[in-house]
Order: C-alpha cells, then sequence, then structure tokens
C-alpha cells in the first residue's frame, strides 16, 4: 500500500529514522510514494525499513556539494564502460510513466541517477529475502474471480481465465510490453515456448529493472545501466548475490546492452568518502556510522 503522508506525527516518526541531511525530503516531496504495511502504518518510520536506508544513502548524497565526484567515482569503478564525468542528479522513489511499458500503475525505481550520458537504475535492499515475483501466476485473492490463476506458470501459448486472451504472457495479453525488450537485455527469447517461466518468481524483479533501465536509457539517449545496492551482512539478499543461481542468472544478462551490477551500502560509502573533500568526508563517515547501527539492529541474532 503506498499513499502519501498525512500527519505531522507521521512526517517526525519518519524524520526521525532518517539521516539527519536526508531528512528534508519529508518536507519538500508533500505526496511522496512512502511505503505502508498493510496497518497503514509507514514503514519509513522503522529502523529496519529498505526504503528509509535508500534514503539516508541517496538523498544524502543528492545534497552534498561533491555528489558529482562521488556518483562519477561509483560509475568508474563499478561500470568503467559507463560515462562516468559530468554532472549528475539523482531522483528517490522515481515513477516511471505508465506508457513507457504500457503498465497499468508505474514502476517505482528506488533510485534513479543520471547525467546528460547515463543512466543508472537503482534497486534497493536491506532485510527482504528477494526481489518481488509475478503476480499472475498466483491465485486471486478476492472478487468474482477468486481463486483463478491468470498464468499456468510456463510461457506458452494460453488463454487468461479471466480476460479470455490467449498469450504465452498473461501480462503481454493486458498490453504490457515487458516480453518486447526481454530479449534485448536478456538471453531469453520471447518466441519459443519455456517450461517453466524464465523470470518468474525473484527474477521477475530484476527483469523489470533491466527492462526499465534500458527503456528509459532509449527514451532519454542515455547509457543505461542496473544497480542492485544490498546491506551486507547476515542478510538475505547479501548471502544470495554470492549464490551459484545468482552467477547463473547474471550469465543471461546482456551485459553489453544493460550492464548489471551489485555493490553494497558499505562499498559505496567507501568510494564517496575516498573522493568527498574534508567537510562533507565527515558527513559521509557519520552517515556509514548511522547505517552501521541500523544495519546492526536488522541483523539476525544468533541464539
Amino acid at each position: 500500500m503506498i499513499k502519501a503522508l498525512r500527519t505531522e506525527e507521521e512526517n517526525q516518526a519518519i524524520e526521525s529514522n532518517l539521516f539527519p541531511t536526508a531528512r528534508a525530503v519529508v518536507r519538500e516531496r508533500i505526496n511522496f510514494p512512502w511505503h505502508r504495511d498493510e496497518s497503514g502504518v509507514s514503514a519509513a518510520s522503522r529502523a529496519v525499513s529498505s526504503q528509509a536506508m535508500a534514503l539516508d544513502v541517496f538523498e544524502t548524497v543528492r545534497r552534498l556539494d561533491a555528489r558529482d565526484d562521488i556518483v562519477g567515482a561509483w560509475a568508474r569503478e563499478l561500470q568503467p564502460a559507463l560515462p562516468s564525468d559530468g554532472a549528475w542528479t539523482i531522483d528517490t522513489e522515481y515513477l516511471v510513466q505508465k506508457d513507457l511499458l504500457g503498465e497499468p500503475r508505474s514502476t517505482q525505481v528506488d533510485a534513479l541517477i543520471r547525467s546528460a550520458h547515463a543512466l543508472i537504475v537503482c534497486e534497493c535492499k536491506f532485510t527482504e529475502t528477494s526481489g518481488g515475483a509475478c503476480s499472475q501466476p498466483k491465485p486471486i485473492a478476492n472478487g468474482a474471480n477468486k481463486g483463478k490463476r491468470q498464468c499456468n506458470g510456463r510461457y506458452e501459448m494460453q488463454q487468461n481465465p479471466v480476460n479470455r486472451r490467449w498469450s504465452r504472457c498473461a501480462l503481454t495479453g493486458k498490453g504490457i510490453r515487458y516480453w518486447n525488450v526481454i530479449p534485448n537485455v536478456l538471453e531469453i527469447s520471447d518466441e519459443m515456448d519455456h517450461a517453466s517461466c524464465p523470470v518468474a518468481g525473484e527474477w521477475y524483479q530484476w527483469m523489470r529493472n533491466l527492462v526499465v533501465a534500458r527503456e528509459l536509457g532509449r527514451q532519454e539517449s542515455k547509457t543505461p545501466a542496473f544497480l542492485l545496492v544490498y546491506a551486507a551482512g547476515r542478510f538475505p539478499m547479501a548471502e544470495k548475490v554470492r549464490l551459484a543461481e545468482w552467477k547463473k542468472w547474471e550469465a543471461t544478462v546482456k551485459q553489453s546492452e544493460v550492464p548489471m551490477m551489485t555493490v553494497s551500502y558499505q562499498r559505496l560509502l567507501k568510494i564517496g568518502i575516498s573522493v568527498a573533500g574534508h567537510g562533507e568526508r565527515k558527513i559521509l563517515n557519520q552517515l556509514s556510522e548511522w547505517i552501521d547501527r541500523k544495519i546492526s539492529i536488522g541483523e539476525p541474532k544468533h541464539a
């Protein structure tokens, strides 16, 4: 559930959980798309909030005089082929225009970093176990079509029992153009059947990030890249990116089209500290300590 903030109490709760330099975002963006849990409480007011941690880092760097040097250094280390010079902008919780891919609801990018020649889509994880999965194979929870599955979990010609449309992918049948782009960013054919959908499960979210990066890059005539940022420590994502199945997934990515990179928050801050001036280096060191405290709170405790 995503809503704008409504009360001063909520504003203050979120501000108290954000690094001081980043707190201005709460007042600057009245309709900011804050994440909320099922009870309506803003998740960003909690120490283990992934959204809050992303804002801690990216909103702070966005406000520093050394921003261009820091982001340029990130680009040079993480993807040497990416243009790294010039001025950079950072937009947090960027809402992609629906018509870019025919989506009924805009994809929300955790952070979109851009220069005159480059574009980096950032997906940020903290305590999450994985990426978001496609909803189409899941039984519909409520309404007249309760219990129906709009996809059988395979990429093959099939009829959606809800709208009665035939397609290999239920999303394609709804006019969503992911599969128009997938062959451009992944070593996956859209013209042949797959016994199980190759972008189902957690791979669905990483596919969407790659597709969005590629199409935004085309739209803006910029070199695109996708960056997955995670908290290093005893967290599912930090462990997952070291697994063989993750390396297998990365091998399917067409790195020459949209490079996919993974990096920890800690590494991003270390790079930033190395290029910032004395005054802002102090801010980044404080931010690093702030992130370390949150990580200590969020890490599973040994029995």
